[in-house]
């Protein structure tokens, strides 16, 4: 997939976006495209990544609880790969999961 340019589909720098992958959804303020890959020599390698993959980068708005996987918390800047995306949608509400109390 690549990531659609000048057919409609811009998005504007800090626009609040809810990005759904696969397993669970990610909302965001979209802060731009991951276009310029530096790697230097010396740096330890931790992910091979396909130079024509494309990745956007997002800042949570709302935490993620990954399953097998680590937490992020608000605040957290994430790059997606766009082949994982599903949809985008503007907007969203961060799922909230409210303690029952007994008396």
């Amino acid at each position: 997939m690549k990531f659609p340019r000048e057919q409609g589909f811009d998005l504007i720098g800090g626009l609040v976006i809810t990005v759904v992958l696969e397993d669970y959804p990610l909302t965001g303020r979209f802060l731009g495209e991951f276009e310029d890959r530096h790697c230097h020599d010396d740096a330890p390698t931790i992910v091979n990544v396909n130079r024509e993959t494309e990745f956007i980068l997002l800042q949570l708005v709302c935490p993620v609880d990954v399953e097998n996987g680590p937490d992020f918390p608000i605040g957290t800047i994430i790059a997606i790969n766009v082949d994982r995306i599903l949809f985008i949608a503007p907007g969203g509400t961060c799922e909230v999961e409210t303690a029952s109390t007994t008396s």
